[in-house]
C-alpha cells in the first residue's frame, strides 16, 4: 500500500477542520484526485499504534511496573481529557472516516470514472468508515450488550464531510452502521485489490463485528467464507507473521516500504529491548500471567515472542513478538484470528468437529499436539486461551474479555482487580472534543478501583 500523503492536524476531530490532504471541491475533478484522497485516508490509520498496545494495556497481558505518562494512566484505568493517546486515536481514526466520506460525498463530481471504479473508490470508503466507527466504539463506550438495547451511549457517526457538529449515538446506532458499510462494501469490493482492502477483508471485518457482539451464528458465516474461499494460509510459524513483504495470512495488512515508512514502528517500539549499561528494559513488558497462559510447553513456539529476564531488579517478560530491527507489515486481520472465532463459534453452536479442525490449525501451526476429543465446553474454554497465546499484543484482549464477560462471565474482573464494566475501561473523549462540542455528552469519570 503506497499512502501519497501525510495526515493534516486538527484542533476539533468530530468537527471537520480543513485537511491538507483534501483539496477545494472545484479541484476535485480528476479520477487520479479521488485515489489520493482515498490514499490519504488508508495513511490516516497506518501510524496508529494506540488502535492495538492500549487494549493491551488496560487489560491483562502487560506487567505495567516500567509504564509511564498516558500509557500507566491508561494501565491504571483512570483515563481523563488530557491525554495525548485518546487525542491520537480519536483524530487518526476520524481523520480517515473523514476522508472516506469525502470520497463518497465528491465522487460524482469526477469524470472520467468507470462504473467499476466508482463501485471500488466507493466499497473501499465504506469498509475504511466501517472499520474505523468500530474500533472507535470499543475504546469511547461500554460495550455491546451493555444494556439490554444497546441504548447507551456509543461515539458521534460521521456520514458525510464537514463541519457539522454531531452529537453520540447509541451503541445500537453505532453498531447498524458499522454492519451496513462493511456490508455493502463487501458486496462491491473485488476479490484481489492488490495492497487495498478487498472482499475478504470486509467479511472478515464484519465477522470479527459479529463475534463482539456474540452474535455466533453470523460471525461463524462470515469466517467461514473468507477461511473456505479466500485462499489464504497461515505463516509456516508464528516467526513469519511479522515480516518484511507481508505474510500469507494477512487478510488486510498496513504495508511498510522501509525503514522510514515502517506501519509496524508505532507497534514495536515499545517492546524494544534497551540496554541501559548491561540492564535490560522495555516501555512495555509482558505480564507474568500472559507467560504462564503457554502453560510452560516448550513446544509451543509462540514462546519465542518471549524472554524472561532476571538482571534487573526482578525478573521481567519482555516481548520480542514485533521486530524493532527491521520493517514489517501490520496484519490488522489475519486468518489465524477467523480461525479462533470459527473455534468457538462452532464449538457455541455444538458442531464439535469444524471447532476442532478450526483450533488444531491453529496449533499445530504453534508447534502443538492437537486437541481431540474436547466437549463444547472444554472447546471453548481451550479456544480462548489459544486466542489469548495467538493474538497476545495485537489490540485484541481488552475487547475480548468484555466479550466473555457479557457471553457468560458477568462477574469478570480484570487483573483480577477491576470489574471489567466499571468507568475506567472506556477511554474519556479528549478535552479539545468536549470544549469544541457543548452538547457532547462526556463519559462517566472516576476509574476502576
Amino acid at each position: 500500500m503506497i499512502l501519497l500523503l501525510a495526515p493534516a492536524c486538527s484542533d476539533n476531530f468530530l468537527e471537520i477542520r480543513p485537511d491538507e490532504a483534501i483539496p477545494q471541491s472545484e479541484f476535485f475533478k480528476t479520477p487520479q484526485d479521488a485515489q489520493n484522497v482515498l490514499n490519504a485516508a488508508y495513511d490516516a490509520i497506518t501510524y496508529d499504534a494506540n488502535v492495538w498496545i492500549l487494549s493491551e494495556v488496560m487489560a491483562d497481558n502487560v506487567n505495567g511496573v516500567n509504564l509511564q505518562g498516558d500509557l500507566k494512566t491508561h494501565y491504571n484505568w483512570t483515563t481523563d481529557i488530557f491525554l495525548g493517546t485518546t487525542r491520537g486515536l480519536m483524530s487518526n481514526s476520524y481523520l480517515a472516516i473523514g476522508r472516506a466520506n469525502y470520497v463518497l460525498d465528491y465522487m460524482d463530481n469526477i469524470s472520467g470514472l468507470s462504473d467499476a471504479e466508482k463501485a471500488r473508490l466507493r466499497a473501499e470508503c465504506l469498509f475504511i468508515r466501517g472499520m474505523m466507527h468500530f474500533e472507535l466504539v470499543r475504546y469511547f463506550a461500554q460495550p455491546w450488550g451493555y444494556t439490554a438495547n444497546n441504548t447507551h451511549l456509543g461515539i458521534p457517526i460521521r456520514i458525510h464531510y464537514g463541519g457539522d457538529l454531531v452529537n453520540r449515538s447509541t451503541v445500537a446506532q453505532v453498531y447498524e452502521q458499522i454492519i451496513a458499510d462493511l456490508t455493502e462494501a463487501a458486496n462491491l469490493l473485488p476479490k484481489a485489490n492488490g495492497n487495498y482492502a478487498n472482499v475478504w477483508a470486509a467479511k472478515a471485518y464484519l465477522a470479527k463485528v459479529y463475534f463482539q457482539q456474540n452474535d455466533m451464528p453470523k460471525a461463524l458465516e462470515m469466517a467461514n467464507d473468507v477461511i473456505n474461499n479466500g485462499g489464504f494460509a497461515l505463516a509456516p510459524t508464528p516467526q513469519d507473521i511479522f515480516v518484511n513483504g507481508g505474510t500469507t495470512e494477512a487478510i488486510f495488512q498496513l504495508v511498510s516500504t522501509s525503514l522510514t515508512d515502517n506501519a509496524g514502528a508505532g507497534i514495536s517500539g515499545p517492546f524494544r529491548t534497551i540496554d541501559n549499561g548491561g540492564i535490560l528494559s522495555a516501555d512495555i513488558y509482558a505480564a507474568q500471567s500472559l507467560y504462564d497462559a503457554y502453560g510452560g510447553d516448550t513446544t509451543d513456539l509462540r514462546l519465542k515472542w518471549y524472554q524472561i529476564y532476571d538482571g534487573g531488579a526482578s525478573p521481567v517478560v519482555l516481548c520480542n513478538k514485533f521486530p524493532s530491527a527491521t520493517y514489517f507489515n501490520v496484519p490488522r486481520m489475519r486468518l489465524a484470528e477467523l480461525l479462533l472465532i470459527a473455534a468457538e463459534a462452532n464449538a457455541e453452536t455444538n458442531n464439535l468437529t469444524a471447532s476442532h479442525t478450526a483450533l488444531n490449525s491453529v496449533r499445530t501451526r504453534a508447534g502443538l499436539l492437537p486437541a481431540n476429543g474436547l466437549s463444547a465446553a472444554e472447546l471453548i474454554a481451550l479456544t480462548r486461551t489459544e486466542r489469548r497465546r495467538e493474538l497476545a499484543m495485537e489490540g485484541n484482549r481488552l475487547h475480548e474479555l468484555k466479550r466473555i464477560a457479557l457471553r457468560d462471565t458477568p462477574n469478570l474482573l480484570i487483573r483480577n482487580i477491576a470489574p471489567w464494566n466499571c468507568n475506567g475501561m472506556v477511554c474519556q473523549f479528549p478535552d479539545n472534543e468536549l470544549q469544541g462540542h457543548p452538547d457532547m455528552e462526556p463519559n462517566p469519570a472516576g476509574g476502576c478501583q
